[in-house]
C-alpha cells in the first residue's frame, strides 16, 4: 500500500533530520533504511557508493533471505563486481526495474552473474547530486513480482534525490567533524608530549591497550545488537532467518530435524490498555524469561515483533514429547505475573508448531506453516496449541 503524501513528505523531512543525529555513515544509512520502510515494504534495502577512483563499496547492507555481510561484499574484487546486476545497472546512471525473469534474462545471456537468490522484482535508484554520482540504493522483494507499482517507483526515484542530496550534506559534515577532531588530537598529543616527556611510551601503550578495549566492546555490542530485541534481550527476526537458513542449506546435504513454534500472547492488548505500555513491556520481559526458562540453553528463542515470538529446536523429539512440551509452555506463560506497580496481571498464548523431519524446507516456508498453525489454534480459541507435520 502507498503511503499517504503528508507521510512521505515527513519522511523526506526526516532523511534531512538524520544528519544531525547520526553518528555515522552505517548509523546514517540504517535511519535511512527505516524512514523508507514507512513509506513502502523495504526489509532487502543496500546501498553501494562509487569512490572517487571508481571503486564499489557497499557501507549498508539489510537481507532477509541472504545472509551475505558487509565484509564479504566488499572483498569483492573489481572483476567479480563488474559481473554483478549493481554494477549493470549502474553503468545506466537510470532507475532501473527488474522481474525475476528479466533477471534470468540477463543471467542467461552472460550480461550478469546474479550474487544470492533471485528477487521477484528489484529496484535501483541511482544518488545523483549536483551531477555527482554517489552511488545507488537497492530495494528488492522475494514476495511478489508487482510489490513496487508504476506510482511507487516513481515516488522512490523522488525520494533518492532527497537521499542523494543528504548523504552528500553528510559527508561533507564528517569531512569537517574528522578534520576537527584530527586537529585537536593532535593538539592533545603535543600537550602531552611536553607534559609528560618521560612517561610517553608508557602513557601511549596503555591508551593503545584502552581503545583496542573500547572498540572490541563496541563491536560486540553492535554485534549483539545487530541480532537481539532490546527489551528482552531474546533473538531477533534477522537472527532466526539467519539461523534458519543455515538449518535450510544443511538440509539440502542431509536429513534435518527441526521444530518451529510461532507462539502469540492472549490478552496482551488488554494490559497495554489498562495498565500502560510500560507495564506491557514487563509482560513480555517476563513471558521471554519463562520461555528460556522452560526450553534447553541450545535450543533458542526468538521475538520477531510486538507480543510474537518464536522457538526452534533442531534435535529429534518423539511427537509426544513435543506436544507435552508445548502443553507445559502454555501452562508456564499462563501464570499470573507480579508486575512492579505490585498489580497481578495475566496472559495466555496460542502456539502454532511446524515440523519439519528428514526432508528439505526453507526458512520462509517453515515459518509460513508454522503461522498457518498458530492461525488454526487461535481459531480454536485460547491458550491453544496445533501441530503441522512434514
Amino acid at each position: 500500500m502507498m503511503a499517504e503524501l503528508p507521510e512521505v513528505i515527513d519522511s523526506m523531512t526526516d532523511i534531512v533530520s538524520c544528519l544531525n543525529t547520526s553518528e555515522s555513515l552505517e548509523h546514517f544509512l540504517l535511519n535511512v533504511h527505516c524512514i523508507v520502510q514507512k513509506i513502502t515494504y523495504a526489509d532487502n534495502f543496500y546501498v553501494v557508493l562509487q569512490r572517487q577512483d571508481g571503486e564499489f563499496e557497499f557501507p549498508y547492507f539489510h537481507d532477509v533471505k541472504d545472509s551475505i555481510s558487509l565484509e564479504e561484499l566488499n572483498s569483492l574484487t573489481s572483476t567479480e563486481i563488474d559481473k554483478t546486476l549493481t554494477s549493470y545497472a549502474l553503468r545506466s546512471d537510470s532507475v532501473k526495474n527488474y522481474s525475476e525473469h528479466a533477471l534470468m534474462a540477463l543471467t542467461e545471456k552472460g550480461v550478469i552473474e546474479m550474487l544470492g537468490s533471485f528477487p521477484k522484482q528489484w529496484l535501483c535508484f541511482p544518488l545523483i547530486n549536483r551531477d555527482k554520482h554517489l552511488g545507488a540504493f537497492v530495494i528488492q522483494s522475494y514476495r511478489r513480482s508487482d510489490e513496487y507499482s508504476e506510482a511507487m517507483v516513481d515516488l522512490l526515484y523522488t525520494v533518492s534525490h532527497v537521499i542523494a542530496s543528504a548523504m552528500d550534506a553528510f559527508a561533507n559534515q564528517q569531512a569537517l567533524i574528522e578534520a576537527n577532531k584530527a586537529l585537536r588530537t593532535h593538539e592533545l598529543e603535543l600537550e602531552a608530549m611536553v607534559e609528560k616527556r618521560t612517561h610517553e611510551l608508557s602513557v601511549s601503550l596503555e591508551e593503545l591497550r584502552t581503545e583496542v578495549e573500547k572498540r572490541k566492546s563496541l563491536q560486540e555490542k553492535l554485534e549483539f545488537d545487530a541480532y537481539h530485541d532490546n527489551l528482552t534481550q531474546l533473538a531477533n527476526r534477522k537472527y532466526l532467518f539467519n539461523e534458519l537458513n543455515k538449518m535450510s542449506a544443511r538440509s539440502m546435504r542431509q536429513p534435518v530435524n527441526v521444530y518451529l513454534g510461532y507462539l502469540d500472547l492472549d490478552n496482551f492488548k488488554p494490559i497495554n490498555d489498562n495498565h500502560g505500555h510500560h507495564s506491557g513491556d514487563e509482560v513480555l520481559v517476563h513471558v521471554a524469561r519463562r520461555l528460556q526458562e522452560a526450553l534447553r540453553e541450545y535450543d533458542f528463542v526468538c521475538r520477531i515483533g510486538g507480543d510474537e515470538f518464536v522457538f526452534v529446536i533442531n534435535e529429534k523429539i518423539a511427537r509426544d514429547l513435543l506436544e507435552s512440551l508445548a502443553n507445559r509452555l502454555l501452562g508456564v506463560i499462563n501464570e499470573d505475573i507480579l508486575l512492579t506497580n505490585g498489580e497481578l496481571v495475566n496472559v495466555g498464548c496460542s502456539i502454532g508448531m511446524a515440523v519439519s523431519e528428514g526432508v528439505e524446507f526453507s526458512a520462509e516456508s517453515l515459518l509460513k506453516v508454522a503461522d498457518q498453525a498458530l492461525y488454526e489454534s487461535k481459531g480454536k480459541g485460547k491458550n491453544q496449541v496445533s501441530f503441522s507435520f512434514k
